[in-house]
């Protein structure tokens, strides 16, 4: 199995003194002693960006078993990884969610008797010298990522907690007006770095280029290619608040079926658990309704069950908003499709640059060791990687998909931008 490479070797800080002082911390106990302690990688390739993940096997005074962590933090190695994530905005915005904003969702589900759980314990967190997050290992709990995406039954639950989570952020924004200082999508990241902006950028040519080759869609290459700059400040401007929005919650943000761990018992699903916090933004639930339709629920779900899903979405919001006393307008679901439709360009980006990557294990693209080594995309060498990305677009399940869809997408005015 390979790893990140930047997960490889954990720095010399991650010692026996901080995982003392974080146990001591998370345990209340001034006098515990850490015995002996291990770090392992945390990911494997592709499974996430945003951060270096190490896992911690700590065995220590206070416990006859060892105890499981996962350790969160910047990466130390000059890259575009680094660049993106030097000035800290990501730790900070998850800091404040897993502190304070989830929390407080937590507490208000429970006080109505919704004892649904949003995300892992965070154990401890500094960003002196270096920002770091440690939480428990959900793993120890049954929880297990998923290779592939979501099913109907899956795609249920994730869109019932986001129906709770944004019900939540609804009743709550008076007590935590900081929720609308969280202004930076995922598309404002790419925005700040022109070496990111500049991969995506390319995957649009290449979507241009193979249509050419598609029968039937190839009126579509130059429209397509028109649109290769202007799409990307389009969906930074959707990720921005716009106070004409018929609603606003605070989005998830990055509701990819890699950043949830699943846990079954005898094959039956038990529970999804969202990760990652670090991208939340304040703005219309189309976002999150959007990125989780095509990161997360699978193309034939979405295909055949798409309606479906956002009217069980509307039914669990408002069943919530009930609960909690909420004293405002509900949001209609026509106004939820209707913003769903305002936001339609982000559509036709997630199927240009996204959903290639569904259609393929990653293995199968790009020349991942098998022997445990470590991996590390090259984003210096744009040719290089476009060429392994171009395989992903020629899979017959894409082309499938695209063949179906593009028409649609441009008749719907998604493609063309002035």
């Amino acid at each position: 199995m390979a790893f990140n490479k930047d997960e490889m070797m954990a720095p010399s800080w991650m010692n026996r003194s901080f995982f003392e002082k974080v146990l001591r911390h998370a345990e209340r106990d001034s006098s515990l002693v850490v015995e002996d302690f291990r770090t392992l990688p945390g990911t494997k390739p592709g499974d996430h960006f945003a951060s270096v993940i190490f896992r911690a096997i700590v065995r220590h005074s206070s416990s006859a078993d060892e105890v499981s962590l996962i350790v969160k933090t910047l990466p130390a190695e000059d890259g575009l990884k680094k660049d993106i994530l030097k000035d800290g905005y990501v730790f900070e915005t998850e800091t404040l969610m897993y502190t304070t904003i989830v929390p407080a969702m937590h507490q208000l589900l429970q006080s109505v008797g919704d004892h649904t759980v949003l995300g892992a314990r965070l154990l401890y967190h500094e960003k002196d010298p270096i920002w770091v997050m440690v939480f428990e290992d959900i793993t120890k709990h049954g929880f297990e990522m998923k290779t592939d995406q979501l099913d109907l039954e899956e795609s249920k639950v994730v869109f019932a907690k986001l129906a709770r989570w944004h019900a939540a952020s609804m009743s709550l924004i008076e007590a935590h007006p900081e929720m609308k200082t969280l202004n930076k999508g995922v598309y404002t990241l790419f925005e700040e770095n022109h070496q990111f902006l500049q991969m995506w950028q390319s995957n649009i040519l290449q979507l241009s280029s193979i249509v050419k080759e598609i029968p039937g869609l190839e009126q579509y290459s130059e429209r397509i290619a028109n649109v290769k700059e202007k799409i990307f400040k389009r969906a930074s401007a959707i990720y921005s608040y716009d106070p004409s929005s018929y609603v606003h919650v605070l989005n998830h943000g990055d509701c990819h079926f890699k950043n949830m761990m699943f846990k079954r018992t005898d094959g039956k699903l038990d529970d999804i658990m969202l990760l990652d916090f670090q991208l939340s933004v304040w703005g219309t639930p189309a976002i999150d309704l959007i990125y989780a339709m095509y990161n997360s629920v699978s193309i034939n779900t979405r295909e055949q069950h798409r309606d479906e899903l956002l009217n069980f979405y509307h039914e669990e919001l408002i069943a919530c908003l009930k609960k909690f006393g909420y004293l405002r307008k509900f949001p209609t679901l026509l106004e939820i499709n209707l913003e769903i439709l305002k936001c339609g360009h982000l559509e036709f980006l997630l199927a240009a640059t996204f959903v290639p990557f569904m259609c393929v294990d990653i293995k199968d693209v790009m020349d991942i060791p098998e022997n445990g080594e470590g991996f590390e995309m090259d984003f210096a060498d744009i040719d290089k990687m476009m060429e392994s990305f171009r395989q992903c677009f020629l899979t017959p399940v894409y082309v499938a998909y695209i063949t179906k869809n593009l028409p649609k997408f441009a008749n719907k005015g998604m493609v063309d931008l002035e």
